[in-house]
């Protein structure tokens, strides 16, 4: 028996460096995905303004093609004139003309303005693309630390659940079973006493309990805490 209480005081060593690397390793997925979700939000944003470039280009292309089919039928209409012989025909034929004109005038202003805007937005695009490269550059740089910390924190967890499985043979399984049960918010099942106390809520033990604690034959639980106790080198 006092060789499994002393192999459990091992394992959960064990156990307490698995929990810290699994805590620490906890945290770094986090921050990959805050950091990658800047990066996103960045692109997102040149990827809007590009997609406004295009939509610009595209009405640009269409008031173009309204211009060309607006100035084909006012020169249709204005060859007419020699066809019209009465003011009514005549009146009616400017009024054409005039609707031509304002949906070329109309058109052009479109352009002007989308000509404008396009430039505006081609310069905040350049100051954009440079500003996404930097954040991507900078961010990237952070993740790849980052998953290198990550990959490696997982390699020392593999080696440390096999160091715990190596620890746990020999212990007997109701033994074993005691202790999975026991354990408080900080994970701690079986201490070693210390200066005649618990080594967890530092309770000092009834004479009694300390001289069976210290035989190591049996399961013994602080009457504080419920941790096993267990009797080593460095007991008194």
């Amino acid at each position: 028996m006092k060789e499994e209480l002393l192999q459990l005081l091992k394992v959960q060593d064990v156990e307490q460096e698995l929990r810290s690397l699994e805590e620490a390793k906890s945290k770094y997925p986090a921050e990959i995905s805050q950091r990658k979700a800047t990066v996103a939000e960045a692109e997102s944003r040149l990827t809007e303004l590009s997609a406004s470039l295009k939509e610009l280009d595209k009405q640009q292309r269409h008031h173009s093609r309204e211009i060309d089919t607006a100035k084909e039928q006012l020169k249709k209409l204005e060859e007419r004139f020699s066809e019209v012989t009465t003011n009514k025909e005549y009146d009616a034929l400017q009024l054409e003309i005039e609707s031509c004109k304002n949906r070329i005038s109309d058109s052009e202003s479109q352009i002007l303005q989308i000509i404008e805007t396009t430039e505006e937005m081609r310069e905040q695009s350049e100051i954009e693309t440079q500003e996404v490269e930097e954040i991507r550059q900078a961010e990237q740089g952070r993740i790849d630390e980052l998953q290198t910390k990550l990959d490696s924190l997982q390699s020392e967890v593999d080696g440390v659940v096999s160091r715990r499985k190596a620890t746990l043979k020999g212990i007997d399984p109701e033994l074993l079973a005691v202790y999975e049960r026991g354990g408080n918010t900080k994970g701690i099942r079986i201490t070693a006493v210390r200066k005649g106390s618990c080594g967890v809520c530092y309770r000092q033990l009834p004479a009694q309990q300390k001289s069976n604690t210290r035989r190591n034959d049996q399961i013994l639980h602080c009457e504080s805490c419920g941790s096993i106790l267990v009797w080593d080198d460095q007991s008194a």
